[in-house]
């Protein structure tokens, strides 16, 4: 049995593994990203038992956001945890998938994102996580795109999914954009842990219309396979503890932070 602590996290799950998360008084469930990783270097599908165990002292409800692609949320769930108790789920397709508890937070349907409720502890951060299972992703491409919509400060889709290859951003807001990785993730001397920001990006400027007539584009190239975790430091900030992005207060779309994943395979096919 494989055990990660709540320390917030994405969790590359391995073949037949087991995770457990503990969620504590005020927690962030395992939130996004993290410093305990479990990879498997494979390329195939594989099964693994995500435990979460419930330190707090009220129950929690663990489920998969709405939003589905052919690589994010593949196998949904929806999952009730007593306090004190714990509840498993076997996921049984390679992909990410995004959760998060609806009691301490919100599925904001007009933006497409987890939105904290303000009443709850860790505000603005929201009670959510995600879970990298490796494996093929099939007819993904090696080149794709995203938008910065007019008045918002946030990226128009979330997660994105590519085969080595680039990435293009549009600025359709007046004011510019930045694109930065969420630094305090990948390290070069644990393997595992080096697949989530494995390569760096720079930092990125994007011109606003008032720049640019009709906004600028930029693309980034990702030639190394890991998990991207992205922000604009122009409208977000990183919370110390967490290593998350933080939206600031002025932020159109606060609480929620200018943020985005994209993963890279190796770019081998499904079998």
């Amino acid at each position: 049995m494989l055990k990660a602590s709540l320390r917030p996290g994405v969790v590359v799950a391995g073949l037949v593994a087991v995770l457990v998360f503990d969620l504590v008084v005020g927690g962030i469930l395992g939130a996004i990203l993290g410093t305990t990783i479990f990879a498997n270097r494979g390329a195939t599908p594989t099964n693994t038992t995500v435990t979460w165990q419930n330190n707090d002292t009220i129950a929690h409800t663990i489920e998969t956001t709405s939003d589905q692609t052919p690589f994010l949320n593949l196998h949904a769930f929806s999952l009730k945890v007593a306090a004190g108790q714990r509840v498993q789920f076997k996921l049984i397709e390679p992909g990410l998938y995004h959760y998060y508890d609806p009691k301490m937070a919100t599925w904001n349907a007009a933006d497409g994102r987890v939105a904290a409720n303000k009443s709850m502890p860790n505000y603005p951060l929201a009670m959510d996580g995600v879970i990298w299972v490796k494996g093929a992703i099939s007819n993904l491409p090696s080149a794709t795109t995203n938008r910065i919509p007019p008045k918002h400060d946030d990226f128009q889709t979330e997660f994105l999914a590519i085969n080595p290859g680039s990435v293009s951003w549009h600025n359709f807001d007046t004011d510019p954009h930045f694109l930065a990785l969420v630094p305090g993730w990948s390290d070069v001397d644990d393997q595992p842990q080096a697949v989530i920001n494995p390569a760096d990006i720079g930092i990125n400027r994007i011109a606003g219309t008032d720049d640019v007539p009709g906004g600028d584009t930029i693309a980034v190239i990702f030639s190394k396979p890991g998990l991207y975790y992205y922000y604009c430091p122009n409208h977000a900030h990183i919370d110390a503890a967490t290593h998350r992005a933080e939206a600031f207060k002025l932020a159109s779309e606060y609480p929620i932070p200018m943020e985005g994943f994209i993963l890279v395979t190796d770019g081998s096919p499904s079998v």
